[in-house]
């Protein structure tokens, strides 16, 4: 249960074109429980959740944020190779979509409040950007926050100067540790409000922060998040969100008595969202004959009622007038011309839309051409470096299989051989005395007359010192106690 006297914030997951979740969510919070996303202190979102948080914070009318959503997803539908199509420019229609929706005073009344998940591309670490100067800078932050690498283009946007990426790569949802905050997510998970999770599934992963079951539906829908669907299962998810966000509603007792929303859809005519699609002849023949209306689920050929039944009447205007347009588009017949002819459009389609994005991307050469200069001199410098380390670390040891030449025991100690022409190789020393003259410590460097140690001293000096330590270990051992003088004798 959360605490609604204490403050609490709101965060959405990135999600792509499966932010038509978020409209069906938000428009029943906003019928049932408007304070909800009102009284939030802070509302968080990455990549296309932070263009849901910002609609919201700014209180925009939400059948414009689901019309923008069904032209991009059109607009990819369109093209046999959907969002990848070289022509399809995903960044210039959100940049076009928000340039035509937020108000000028948009960053001032979004500063404090919106809070953007990006990631910056020089560490790989996540920014969450809640202070805009300017209109421009608020639209820069929320393109930063939504261009997927290679997906949207090579390049990434920058903002106020630094190159920055999709928020979901290093944060998917912000903050969704915190207590108070209501997280929501498309994908079936441990989010508060997501979709209802199968019973049959054991399993789940974690992306950045976003817990999403391993079963079919998910897939579908991550898969539905880079490659639209039809408006049909689109108008379906959005019930769905709707309904979900009911049901959240309910198990955590915040529905609100009242419903601003409500009496909109209860005093209009049922087949309210048809009005914009019917044809002027049919029009005047209901005017003529009262009875010559055609029923309701034949209204709705193109779209099943069922999909929209539980949204507000704005939202299913835009849902079934983005279903017309998409049957009405072409048929069969006008799908197989369209794959018969990709293979011939498609080199010319490449080279106008290649020689478009050159040509807005000119007064921006220099400044990005120098970024990916020093990308590749870093990526260069940085794989030199490992290289080196690599090296050092794999060095093979030296093998010595034989005693220094310094190391000479007959020039070391007096020895005294046994004159005896048969007697072998058998020397004798007294060591008693030598080792009375014997230090364990290393003497002094020597230095010359300049301050300059010299190197043969220390040499000589450092194997004396060896030496010396050797021998004490021998005078020392329980073995050798009992004489003081040790033979070492060969025998033939």
């Amino acid at each position: 249960m959360f605490d609604l006297k204490k403050d609490w914030s709101i965060s959405f997951a990135g999600c792509g074109f499966m932010g038509i979740y978020y409209v069906g969510a938000t428009s029943c919070i906003l019928e049932r429980f408007p304070r909800l996303i009102q009284g939030a202190s802070s509302i968080y979102g990455a990549s296309a959740g932070s263009l849901m948080a910002v609609v919201l914070t700014l209180e925009l009318p939400l059948e414009k944020c689901c019309a923008d959503l069904m032209f991009m997803a059109r607009e990819a539908r369109k093209r046999k190779l959907g969002p990848l199509h070289p022509a399809y420019n995903l960044v210039k229609i959100v940049q076009d979509s928000l340039l035509g929706i937020l108000p000028e005073d948009a960053h001032v009344r979004a500063s404090g409040k919106l809070c953007v998940s990006v990631t910056r591309v020089s560490d790989g670490k996540n920014v969450l950007v809640s202070e805009f100067n300017s209109r421009e800078e608020l639209i820069q932050a929320l393109i930063c926050s939504c261009f997927v690498p290679f997906y949207c283009g090579v390049i990434p946007p920058t903002y106020r100067g630094v190159h920055y990426v999709d928020g979901a790569i290093s944060d998917n949802l912000p903050r969704c540790h915190l207590k108070n905050t209501f997280t929501f997510s498309p994908y079936a998970g441990e989010s508060d409000l997501c979709p209802r999770g199968s019973t049959l599934s054991f399993h789940e992963v974690r992306f950045n922060n976003v817990s999403i079951q391993v079963n079919s539906a998910n897939m579908f829908r991550v898969a539905s998040s880079f490659f639209p669907p039809n408006p049909e299962t689109m108008a379906e998810i959005c019930q769905n969100g709707y309904m979900d966000a009911l049901r959240f509603l309910q198990e955590n007792n915040l529905i609100s008595s009242e419903s601003p929303l409500r009496s909109l859809e209860m005093d209009a005519p049922k087949p309210a969202c048809c009005e914009l699609v019917k044809e002027p002849a049919e029009a005047e023949e209901s005017k003529e004959n009262t009875h010559g209306l055609k029923p309701f689920k034949e209204e709705h050929r193109w779209l099943d009622p069922q999909l929209t039944e539980h949204l507000p009447v704005n939202i299913k205007r835009v849902l079934c007038e983005a279903c017309r347009k998409a049957h009405t588009a072409g048929g069969l017949l006008s799908n197989m011309t369209a794959y018969l002819k990709v293979s011939c459009t498609l080199p010319v389609v490449s080279a106008c839309s290649l020689a478009k994005r050159l040509a807005h991307w000119i007064p921006d050469v220099s400044r990005d051409m120098s970024w990916l200069y020093g990308k590749a001199g870093d990526t260069y410098k940085q794989a030199l470096k490992d290289d080196v380390e690599d090296y050092d670390s794999e060095k093979p040891l030296r093998r010595c299989t034989s005693l220094p030449l310094g190391l000479n025991l007959c020039s070391a100690l007096p020895m005294t051989p046994e004159a005896t022409p048969t007697s072998g190789l058998a020397f004798t020393w007294n060591m008693q005395s030598e080792l009375d003259h014997l230090s364990l410590t290393p003497p002094p460097t020597p230095t010359s007359e300049f301050g300059e140690a010299t190197t043969e001293s220390t040499t000589s000096a450092g194997r004396a010192w060896g030496l010396g330590r050797a021998v004490g270990w021998i005078r020392n051992s329980p073995h050798l106690k009992t004489d003081d003088s040790v033979s070492f004798s060969a025998f033939e």
